[in-house]
């Protein structure tokens, strides 16, 4: 199922990212890099990561993987921390359904775009809502794009 909805904002405070490009097998490893990080330093995470592609390249992905946390932390040559993540005048792909049919809400999402003739500011923002690992069919993930509130 998908509903797609517009005027929609993303507003996340502490946050700590991982940008970079790698390959598809590394993901994974860099995220409990990342949690690692966060539990030595007595953090905790506040929600369900945060993905942001901005291109692929064969098998090379290059990403923004984003942790919300629940307060700041220092940041590292690899990791950094930001005070906030904002988008505001988003179009949001409202996704449920197993991970496997995100590829094409994604392209609806992007035929929506065109058809209403917005002008996207920001790649998509993967914002996983519900993760069901018994049911995969039950995923709830949220996609938003920043749209320009201009009107040329």
């Amino acid at each position: 199922m998908l509903e797609i909805k517009e005027n929609q904002k993303l507003n996340i405070m502490n946050v700590f990212s991982y940008r970079g490009k790698v390959r598809q097998i590394e993901i994974e490893n860099i995220g409990k890099e990342m949690e690692v990080y966060i539990q030595n330093a007595g953090v905790k995470r506040a929600g369900n990561p945060i993905t942001a592609t901005y291109a692929i390249e064969g098998d090379v992905i290059d990403l923004e993987l984003i942790m919300p946390i629940d307060r700041s932390i220092a940041s590292t040559d690899k990791f950094v921390f930001k005070n906030q993540i904002k988008i505001e005048n988003a179009v949001v792909a409202a996704y449920r359904g197993h991970p496997m049919g995100l590829q094409e809400a994604c392209s609806q999402l992007n035929q929506y775009i065109m058809e209403h003739r917005l002008q996207p500011i920001t790649v998509g923002y993967n914002v996983t809502k519900k993760m069901d690992m018994i049911a995969p069919e039950n995923t709830e993930i949220d996609v938003y794009v920043g749209i320009s509130p201009n009107i040329l």
